[in-house]
């Protein structure tokens, strides 16, 4: 089970770990999130944080280590989301 727990670990990592980032590099160049959907933004805040609070509460260290920088990252895209928009409704 341990060895499951790890690989979905792992894999977890991975994946936010190379795409979330792209995303944040690319908007903060842009100076925008044209292209960004926000309601994925929001589904992606909502789940990450939600299952990283279980994690927490269990405490099951596979689902908060695997969670935790999806959590982050989505945060920092949901910021992202918000900053630019005031920055384009301001300039335009």
């Amino acid at each position: 089970m341990e060895l499951i727990g790890t690989l979905a670990t792992i894999a977890s990592l991975i994946v936010t770990g190379l795409g979330f980032p792209a995303q944040i590099i690319k908007n903060y160049r842009r100076r925008d999130c044209v292209g960004l959907a926000p309601s994925l933004v929001y589904s992606a805040v909502c789940s990450y944080t939600l299952w990283t609070l279980y994690g927490w509460t269990k405490p099951d260290w596979f689902l908060v280590v695997a969670q935790t920088p999806g959590c982050i990252f989505g945060f920092v895209l949901l910021f992202q989301l918000f900053y630019y928009r005031e920055k384009s409704a301001a300039s335009g």
